[in-house]
């Protein structure tokens, strides 16, 4: 479990938020403005916080080579935390995937290319953006808090920053993790990065929100249905959506699956059902998971990996609860303006 904290003092601007921007409520493209001395870390509880500098000029190597820092600016991924999709773009094919396919195969599955949403998306985001805007205000200072001991922690493979936002609304402290999860608005879905006591926290409030029968849970489909090629992004300002935005969802990691295989199955591009598109993985490359009781108690290191596809059943059922998963975290490496990996504050 690591002693350290990494705290990064920024400001959010609320008009990113759909409707008035594309930002949803899975919060993934939180962007965050920071000054020049705005993140800060502490190796242990007794120590003091201090500067820190090392992810200037550097880059995340992962699934993207990206800077962590833009323009003053950096990306969050809220830790623990995934909404109903607002927009999901399906994978571009690879170049195995396009070989032996003629051009018209290719055009069909270009033209099913589409940011698609999920239902739930829609009121989730707005919910969200309504809270944070009864402050009155359209941007919050808040304080991104992350457990990490060393800089390759920090960032996840898209060069995002893995931590919980803290901020004030209207004079209360919070922290906004866990009020989505709290008030129904984002399952729980944790990675093999977090500690017990981060997913031990979040498990609790999902348990009460479960029991409330908030808006996330009571519509969990345990079915995966067909793929809906209608439901897209909604446009900045199109609050019409909400008025049917009430249905059957699944696991938004699972969604995001189903989104890149339904149009490459449509468009005749793959033989595989989703099944089996599930056990091969994105590229090759499985998601692997880990039985939550078994990840508590034995840790990445010792309990049993397994593939994700083991919890769905023909493609059709599904056999896990969004809290009842572990998912290994892909893997990235933080390099220095000299190319080389960044291993200390």
């Amino acid at each position: 479990m690591p002693a350290g904290l990494l705290e990064v003092d920024g400001s959010i601007d609320l008009k990113q938020f759909w409707p008035d921007g594309r930002s949803d409520a899975d919060t993934t493209k939180v962007v965050l403005n920071v000054g020049p001395n705005a993140i800060k870390f502490r190796k242990d509880s007794s120590s003091p916080f201090h500067p820190t500098h090392v992810f200037e000029g550097a880059k995340v190597k992962g699934r993207t080579n990206t800077a962590p820092i833009k323009n003053g600016k950096v990306t969050i991924r809220l830790q623990g935390i995934d909404a109903t999709e607002l927009h999901y773009q399906p994978s571009p094919l690879s170049t195995a995937e396009k070989s032996g396919h003629p051009a018209a195969q290719l055009k069909a599955y270009h033209d099913l290319v589409h940011s698609y949403r999920q239902l739930l998306g829609a009121t989730s985001t707005k919910a969200l953006h309504d809270f944070l805007g009864s402050t009155g205000k359209t941007t919050l200072d808040c304080r991104v808090i992350t457990q990490v001991d060393t800089p390759n922690e920090v960032f996840d493979t898209y060069g995002r920053l893995v931590g919980d936002i803290e901020l004030t609304v209207n004079g209360k402290l919070l922290n906004l993790n866990h009020w989505l999860v709290e008030h129904g608005w984002a399952y729980p879905t944790f990675y093999s990065s977090m500690t017990n006591d981060e997913i031990n926290a979040l498990l609790a409030l999902a348990k009460a929100a479960r029991a409330n029968k908030t808006l996330v849970w009571k519509f969990l489909s345990k079915v995966i249905g067909p793929f809906d090629f209608n439901l897209r992004e909604p446009r900045v300002g199109d609050t019409s959506v909400l008025a049917t935005d009430k249905g059957s969802a699944i696991f938004p990691k699972l969604f995001r699956r189903y989104t890149n295989f339904s149009p490459r199955k449509k468009a005749k591009v793959t033989p595989q059902n989703f099944q089996a598109f599930l056990v091969a993985g994105s590229g090759g490359k499985p998601d692997i998971c880990f039985e939550i009781a078994d990840f508590l108690t034995n840790g990445v290191h010792s309990a049993t990996p397994h593939n994700f596809a083991n919890f769905v059943v023909g493609g059709k059922t599904i056999k896990f609860q969004p809290d009842g998963l572990v998912f290994k975290e892909a893997p990235s490496t933080l390099l220095g303006p000299d190319n080389k990996p960044v291993s200390h504050f």
